[in-house]
């Protein structure tokens, strides 16, 4: 008589579980990462990092062990440090006696068997918050403006002595491919194992416009103020073409006077150069600036 294919599912199935019962009845060795927890008084802090996770010998039934690795999960080392001592170790004793688990199973040994520590007076230091972030846009576009970190600090809490040696914080890293509009996302700020970092995120703004040119004619070469000269400038007027994003660019082309300045300083004309570089004044958000011609002749004047 042939069997119907739910029939020999189910009997697969069946007994499949019927094994995996009877193997879970046994007691097995396994040596597994559990995670270290340590609590030390409120105005102490560590000064280095201590191991994140213990590698943990235990010994138990296999039911046992399949609640406490991976269906409660809550096993753990947790030590409290008493002592006002400035240096200290963590004994064996300490770690088994720190020893929690969902399950009963038996310890039997941990590695590593001590560790030491060292404490510091805790502190706190606010420092300026350094963006590891890149934006690559689309063809056509720029980011116009300087990337908005909000807030643009960060409050560090940890040892005295490792926050004396501490001038900023990194965002994790952050990269957008092919972008063509703003941005605005939350950014973690990175991690440390012996510093508190609040906030533990920040808001990132980046403005993304399509790419402008606009161009200004007969823009007045201005010299600055100083003694009266033999010398003239050639020529006395230039072409300043400016780049960045299509909004920025309408804004200017509304205002009615030119919002860019060509200057020549009295120190670039003592220096006794014939030609000379003019110095360009311009909104800050200007991306190019092109200025026709490059150099001004610098001689003196005809009689």
């Amino acid at each position: 008589m042939r069997l119907s294919i739910r029939t020999a599912v189910f009997s697969f199935v069946l007994s499949v579980m019927l094994w995996l019962y009877i193997t879970l009845q046994g007691e097995y060795e396994v040596t597994v990462p559990v995670e270290l927890q340590v609590r030390v008084p409120s105005d102490q802090w560590l000064d280095s990092p201590l191991p994140g996770q213990l590698d943990v010998r235990l010994r138990g039934s296999g039911w046992n062990l399949l609640n406490a690795l991976y269906l409660d999960r809550s096993m753990r080392i947790t030590v409290e440090v008493t002592s006002r001592q400035r240096q200290g170790q963590l004994t064996e004793s300490d770690l088994r006696s720190g020893f929690r688990s969902p399950a009963q199973l038996r310890l039997i040994g941990i590695e590593p068997q001590s560790i030491e520590y060292r404490l510091s007076s805790v502190s706190q230091k606010k420092v300026p918050i350094s963006p590891d972030i890149h934006f690559a846009t689309a063809d056509g576009y720029l980011v116009s403006r300087p990337l908005v970190l909000v807030p643009d600090s960060v409050l560090l809490i940890g040892s005295r002595s490792v926050l004396d040696t501490i001038r900023g914080w990194q965002t994790q890293s952050l990269v957008r491919q092919n972008v063509h509009r703003s941005i605005v996302e939350l950014v973690e700020l990175e991690r440390s194992p012996i510093l508190r970092v609040l906030p533990e995120r920040v808001l990132v703004k980046a403005v993304v416009q399509q790419i402008a040119e606009a161009t200004y004619y007969d823009v007045p070469v201005v010299l600055e103020p100083g003694p009266a000269t033999t010398k003239e400038l050639i020529p006395s007027h230039v072409t300043v073409t400016i780049r960045g994003g299509l909004e920025d660019i309408e804004r200017l082309l509304e205002q009615a006077e030119i919002p860019i300045t060509v200057r020549v300083l009295r120190t670039q004309l003592a220096s006794g150069a014939e030609m000379i570089t003019p110095v360009v004044n311009a909104p800050a958000w200007i991306r190019d600036i092109t200025v026709q011609p490059q150099f001004l002749l610098y001689r003196r004047l005809r009689q």
